[in-house]
């Protein structure tokens, strides 16, 4: 990963800072689909109600941002034990429609090139140069046409990307085979069963709340500069507790750009190092997100 910040925290700091662990890992991870049973049951309960709107979209926020613990796991920092990892990515990333092997490649992509419009994977056709761009950006069409996309071509053995290494091409094949027959094996089964489960309680959320995620992933590198400077390419915003939980810390984005292998619960003892010298810090995600739209046309 390439590094241009001058500023070093001291070895013990970082090898004290870097120790992960299962407990914290299952704690964070216990909480997240505590939440996410709560919100399903209230669905549940209200689906009579005009509290169920509401409920939904909770559920559906929260559901989204199962992103969270599938980035930290790609990264093994989520739990010490290595296939722990693992264990947990897969059927999240099989919930997100992304495959986790495959996102593991695209995002050490992504941190070996951050801000390099050339090479960085988040950068390349993905981010929206215009305000109406921005938009269709944030709606999350793009995002699901192109996940589509992307696990159709990998099913039918067509591996392209300059980021995935070729010995990595049959595993990231049989993981597509793997969601593609896995999806079309769901709706049958819904079919068969004339259930609509699968369509309020997955479906139906993943579609309404992407948007959320959209805004909150454009805060990371949105408006931030060009450069191999972790601490100027990355943003950190501050924003509500329960969107720091839910987000896994993520937040601290620059935190986490700078020492990836920091897991998540240590990244706000690493913000008390790296906090002053952030050079994007923004005040919430509404901020922000209106800083970035306004640099569009």
């Amino acid at each position: 990963m390439p590094e241009a910040t001058h500023f070093k925290i001291p070895a013990e700091e970082i090898k004290r800072l870097s120790t992960r662990s299962d407990s914290m890992g299952l704690f964070q991870l216990s909480g997240h689909l505590a939440l996410l049973v709560m919100a399903s049951v209230s669905m549940h309960y209200l689906q009579a109600s005009l509290w169920f709107v509401p409920a939904l979209l909770v559920y559906g926020v929260v559901l989204t941002f199962l992103f969270a613990p599938l980035h930290e796991t790609i990264h093994y920092t989520a739990f010490k034990t290595r296939w722990l990892n693992n264990l947990v990515a897969a059927p999240i990333g099989f919930l997100l429609l992304i495959p986790f092997q495959y996102f593991r490649a695209f995002h050490y992509g992504h941190h070996r090139h951050t801000q390099n419009p050339l090479l960085d994977p988040e950068l390349i056709d993905k981010k929206p140069s215009t305000l109406s761009g921005y938009w269709i950006h944030v709606s999350g069409l793009l995002f699901w046409w192109a996940n589509s996309k992307t696990i159709y071509r990998h099913a039918i053995g067509q591996v392209s990307e300059p980021f995935i290494e070729s010995r990595k091409h049959q595993a990231i094949i049989a993981e597509a085979r793997f969601h593609l027959v896995g999806y079309v094996f769901l709706l049958v089964m819904s079919l068969v069963l004339s259930s609509d489960a699968l369509w309020w309680y997955w479906v139906l959320p993943s579609l309404i709340c992407q948007p959320f995620l959209r805004l909150f992933l454009l805060a990371e590198h949105g408006g931030c500069d060009l450069s191999d400077d972790m601490l100027e390419n990355s943003r950190t915003t501050y924003t509500a507790p329960i969107l720091n939980f839910l987000a896994w810390n993520m937040p601290y984005h620059a935190e986490h750009h700078y020492l990836a292998s920091i897991p998540f619960h240590a990244l706000p003892a690493l913000h008390a190092w790296t906090g002053q010298r952030v050079k994007y810090k923004g005040r919430g995600y509404r901020q922000v997100n209106c800083e970035i739209s306004n640099q569009l046309e």
